[in-house]
């Protein structure tokens, strides 16, 4: 995880292979860990976090007045908490992914709307000046970044635009004379009024073989600019004291010098940073289904009914259990992700979509779990417990819905296989074999002899704990029943896959089921054979692991059965009754 460890060795994603029915071992084992220089510098860095917060933080004020002071953002600037990634050299404090997410999370484990405002202004907002800015750009604004002088905005969303980012209706205007005009409006953007710094993302015109298209470009609008205006501040649900507004820009003019990166590849530089943006937002829901756990244990520990603790009690208990074991997960997925970061993983979107479907989706469930357990107090707002509900509900949104992140995790991670597949014959073979045997034997030779090899697939995972065999030996076959349903979807149905959001979502339950236990025997792995850990510790970690395998086979299962037998049509017509019907369209008294 640390510098001195990384290498300018290209890892191939993990999650990627797992389409193949492939893992290379090497980018699992052993599961990063780390430094002693480094556990020092996030140890310190948690510290002064928890003692600042202490002292500055007043998460239900926050809340009640929609807005964080003035004096608890610059506190957090003095602390490095504005630059966590930004180069030494321009005032940061140059963390790398694993440092970065440690320190993220601890943020996020204390206020949810402290830890949007400093993503929004890091992970995101200035983020595509890191990768993309020349050496004048990042010399002017960086330092001002990293030191809070500056707190920068992502501008992306439009009011007709969301995950479909080639929609954006923004459009930036050649002037030229080495200027450019920018209209247009944007919505829902963290940081809005408040911000000195935007990435803004807008259509510019580009001759393309003799024909004018639009392509989307990056630029950097200051505030203070004439025509850059804001909206109301959003009544939001949660997160209610980080500012939310629209952003307009009426007749913005901008110099060239303001374009970030190549004229017309900001859609790339957009999806660059979400990908990488999504990782600290799963590290940050580490931070919260931790704070909650603690909240809930302390809770049912103090809690007696019927003269005992309701920690005694069963389905407490299995809570408890649960809460855990989401933890341990999700930590896993993350800093597994970070570490082959850190060595070099480039092509880590497949990696960061696993990391924000499944952190948000399991700290949701801890959250919930975690009122449960408070019961009547988790309902009051005297506890923290519905302020930290509301505040976690953004996650399962936020840069990319689940939804639509399933869907592009499965239509990314089938592209491979489904290139494989046509260099045999065509996908289209496939279907079309029993009318030309002669002309598919080759073609059916080839894939029967690859259907066998995942069929018959020996165990992949020969690095694991001898106590962890068993899983290991659960997970290869599972392994090898996803690689043959990526490739049945494939042939049955063709290009048209990216028409079927139903098996697709499927497909995406399956790999990040599979990536989550490949990342939990690694750490669990590397804690067993390490001699300094307590025996108590490990035997907690054995019983977590445990754990999550079971249940991530058995959603696996679920999954992988209803690749075959669904209701998809009758969801499908379902669906259509109640679109038809502008809702349910029953009632009791008439049927």
């Amino acid at each position: 995880m640390s510098e001195e460890n990384t290498t300018n060795q290209e890892l191939e994603s993990v999650v990627g292979g797992l389409f193949y029915g492939e893992i290379d071992e090497n980018s699992i084992f052993p599961f990063p860990r780390f430094t002693d220089d480094q556990t020092e510098m996030a140890k310190a860095m948690t510290d002064a976090i928890d003692k600042f917060s202490e002292a500055n933080i007043d998460s239900e004020k926050f809340d009640d007045q929609a807005f964080i002071p003035e004096e608890v953002i610059q506190g957090l600037a003095e602390l490095g908490l504005c630059g966590l990634a930004v180069p030494e050299e321009h005032g940061g404090m140059g963390l790398d992914y694993s440092l970065y997410s440690r320190v993220f999370g601890q943020i996020a484990s204390i206020d949810g709307s402290i830890a949007t405002m400093l993503g929004a202004h890091q992970s995101i907002g200035y983020r595509a000046l890191i990768n993309e800015g020349t050496d004048e750009q990042k010399a002017k604004w960086l330092p001002r970044l990293a030191s809070g002088e500056a707190i920068a905005a992502f501008c992306l969303t439009e009011p007709g635009s969301g995950s479909d980012a080639y929609s954006i209706k923004t459009k930036a205007v050649d002037n030229g004379d080495g200027t450019y005009t920018i209209s247009g409006q944007k919505l829902w953007i963290t940081n809005g009024g408040r911000a000195e710094f935007y990435s803004v993302f807008c259509k510019t015109d580009h001759v393309i073989d003799g024909e004018t298209k639009e392509r989307i470009s990056c630029f950097i609008i200051e505030k203070g600019a004439e025509g850059l205006s804001f909206g109301e501040k959003e009544n939001k649900m949660g997160i209610r004291a980080s500012e939310t507004r629209a952003v307009y820009f009426d007749k913005v003019v901008v110099k060239s010098d303001a374009i970030v990166g190549e004229l017309g590849k900001g859609f790339k530089i957009a999806m660059n940073v979400l990908n990488s943006g999504r990782l600290s937002l799963g590290a940050g829901c580490v931070g919260g289904m931790r704070s909650t756990l603690k909240l809930a244990t302390d809770h049912a520990k103090g809690r007696k009914q019927f003269d005992r603790s309701i920690t005694e009690f069963g389905l407490i208990q299995e809570k408890l259990a649960d809460m855990a074991a989401k933890i341990y997960a999700t930590e896993s997925v993350v800093y597994m992700t970070t570490g082959n970061m850190c060595k070099g993983l480039n092509d880590y979107y497949l990696e960061t979509a696993v990391c924000k479907i499944y952190g948000s989706e399991n700290l949701w469930s801890v959250v919930d779990t975690g009122l449960q357990i408070a019961a009547g107090c988790g309902y009051m707002k005297e506890y923290p417990y519905e302020r930290i509900m509301r505040d976690s509900r953004i996650n399962l949104i936020f840069e990319g819905t689940n939804e639509i992140l399933r869907a592009f995790l499965a239509l990314s991670g089938v592209r491979g296989p489904s290139e494989q597949l046509k260099e045999l014959g065509k996908i289209s073979d496939f279907q079309g074999a029993l009318n030309d045997p002669i002309k598919s034997l080759g073609v059916l030779t080839n894939f029967a002899k690859s259907r066998l090899n995942k069929m018959m697939s020996s165990r992949s995972l020969t690095k694991v704990h001898p106590d962890l065999e068993d899983y290991a030996e659960h997970f290869s076959s599972m392994m090898s029943g996803f690689a043959i349903q990526v490739e049945n979807v494939l042939i049955k149905y063709g290009k048209n896959i990216i028409d079927h959001e139903l098996p697709q979502a499927r497909l995406s339950n399956m790999v990040i089921q599979l990536y989550a236990i490949a990342c939990v025997l690694s750490r669990t792995t590397s804690i067993l054979e390490d001699e300094s850990v307590p025996e108590d510790k490990k035997d907690y970690v054995k019983k977590l692991t445990r754990y999550i395998c079971h249940d991530a086979r058995r959603k696996f299962v679920t999954d992988l059965k209803g690749m075959n037998k669904n209701f998809d049509k009758t969801i499908k017509a379902l669906s259509e009754h109640v679109c038809n019907n502008d809702g349910y369209g029953l009632d009791i008294i008439d049927y």
